[in-house]
């Protein structure tokens, strides 16, 4: 979509996977699908945003494919919804993640060396990449877009920390870096949201519920509408 803002929206788990379980049997791939479909909604009714999802009901999409779907698509922005779990039943609260520096340069170095890799990228890069035959020039402007990935992350998970806290207490107040598949496409900034803890009793409760998984959308869509408003 031309002149808007195009986000994946990536609901973790799905079909014969049901991510983690809390005490009274709530499954995390369905609260995730249903936080997800309310993003997609109201970033859909802003003229300024382009939603849309990995999946869109209960079913099984491998990482692999996931990976996939996002390489070859044409967005500014990753957001996989999840939710938390601990043997520790008193955790609570939400969490952000983004891809380990380890891991990135894992993915950029692994891309360079397949020239079979169907990847997505800006015009700019692209141009790049194709007409460039050095490789260490490539691995350098790789590198560079990844950096102005990681600031646009940090900023963003800024605005998340900021809308969340008013509704929930913030598990850490900072990013948490971990080599997850999801969030290792080199061609998209990505960021990983756990929306609190199924396996606390409370939270569980409240996570069950419709009205409250609306309002977990809508401070991620406030948080995003606020970013880019600010960004741009």
């Amino acid at each position: 979509m031309k002149n808007k803002i195009n986000i994946l929206i990536d609901p973790g788990h799905g079909g014969q996977d049901p991510g983690a379980i809390g005490h009274k049997g709530l499954k995390e791939k369905e609260v995730n699908l249903r936080i997800a479909i309310e993003l997609e909604k109201l970033l859909n009714n802003n003229k300024f945003f382009h939603a849309i999802l990995t999946r869109n009901n209960d079913s099984y999409l491998s990482l692999k494919n996931r990976k996939i779907f996002s390489n070859h698509q044409h967005v500014n922005l990753l957001i996989s919804i999840h939710v938390d779990s601990s043997k520790a039943k008193y955790l609570s609260g939400i969490s952000i993640w983004v891809v380990s520096n380890k891991r990135m340069c894992r993915e950029i170095n692994k891309f360079i060396k397949n020239n079979k890799n169907n990847v997505y990228f800006s015009k700019n890069i692209e141009n790049i990449l194709k007409n460039e035959n050095d490789i260490y020039f490539k691995k350098t402007i790789l590198d560079l877009q990844f950096n102005n990935f990681q600031n646009i992350e940090i900023e963003l998970s800024k605005y998340i920390f900021k809308e969340f806290k008013k509704i929930v207490r913030i598990n850490k107040l900072a990013l948490n870096y971990a080599s997850l598949g999801i969030l290792s496409a080199i061609n998209t900034p990505s960021i990983l949201i756990e929306t609190g803890f199924i396996t606390n009793f409370e939270e569980e409760k409240k996570l069950r519920t419709l009205s409250y998984q609306k309002k977990i959308a809508n401070t991620i869509y406030i948080s995003l509408k606020n970013y880019f408003e600010h960004s741009h």
